[in-house]
């Protein structure tokens, strides 16, 4: 079975407790072999003998908030903890972001290549062209694949001052996109505060129903994956989305910057 956050804390624990599992097992009444099984995750013990457990190996409560979303099925499985995986399973992706930049998702080739030769002035040519392509090509398997509801939030601003053929190009992919029925833009005015947000955040339904948010770093990728987490990122987006220029209206201006 696969390894969980539970099984790797109370494996971690009993190990800096000096316990073997046969003596764990003695502190709280069980067999060796069912710790080893809650161990390897082919069982998960009780809240009773996880409150046990815990109290047994000084583990201050985070025995059973380790297990608490693995025994209700809400952990999400550790392949799936990478931006990639979750659009792959997603049936809807919400992604906000306040710098001067359109999502990458959404990107066209023209403002991927404008993006990548101002972000990495030592580039080759050719490796401008293949972080561009590699860009513009993971929306499209998207499309083809699980094709998810996407809706984009970003600044005007975003869009202002490019070379006239980038924003040209831009502007006609999202305007293609937002035409195809699956996609929905939101422009966030400009000298328009978004206090909440200051990296960009995406909110991802899955198929299996669940609700996963996540945030980009300059450290890589955060999932938030408890409800409670997605949630309040969810509120987040709703909140800028409300300071935004409407679909009809973004797409109107979309078309007069055009």
């Amino acid at each position: 079975m696969p390894e969980n956050d539970f099984t790797s804390l109370l494996c971690k624990l009993r190990e800096l407790s000096g316990l073997s599992q046969g003596e764990l097992a003695d502190r709280v009444e069980s067999s060796s072999a069912s710790v080893s099984r809650w161990e390897n995750g082919v069982v998960t013990p009780k809240r009773a003998k996880v409150e046990e457990l815990d109290q047994v190996l000084h583990g201050r409560g985070r025995l059973a908030r380790a297990w608490e979303p693995v025994a209700t099925g809400l952990q999400m499985p550790p392949w799936m903890r990478s931006a990639g995986a979750l659009e792959d399973k997603a049936v809807s992706i919400a992604s906000v972001t306040v710098s001067n930049l359109v999502p990458g998702m959404v990107q066209s080739i023209e403002y991927a290549r404008h993006v990548f030769r101002t972000g990495h002035p030592t580039a080759s040519a050719d490796e401008v062209e293949r972080l561009a392509q590699l860009r513009v090509a993971r929306y499209e398997s998207l499309t083809r694949r699980n094709d998810p509801f996407v809706t984009v939030v970003f600044p005007l601003s975003a869009l202002k001052g490019l070379p006239e053929y980038v924003r040209a190009d831009q502007l006609k992919a999202l305007l293609r996109h937002i035409g195809r029925g699956r996609l929905a833009a939101h422009l966030i005015p400009d000298h328009t505060p978004i206090l909440p947000v200051s990296t960009p955040i995406q909110v991802y339904r899955l198929m299996d129903g669940r609700k996963v948010a996540a945030s980009d770093h300059a450290s890589g990728n955060h999932v938030y994956e408890t409800p409670e987490e997605a949630d309040k990122i969810e509120g987040i987006v709703t909140h800028v989305i409300g300071r935004c220029f409407p679909v009809d209206d973004t797409v109107r201006l979309l078309e007069e910057l055009l």
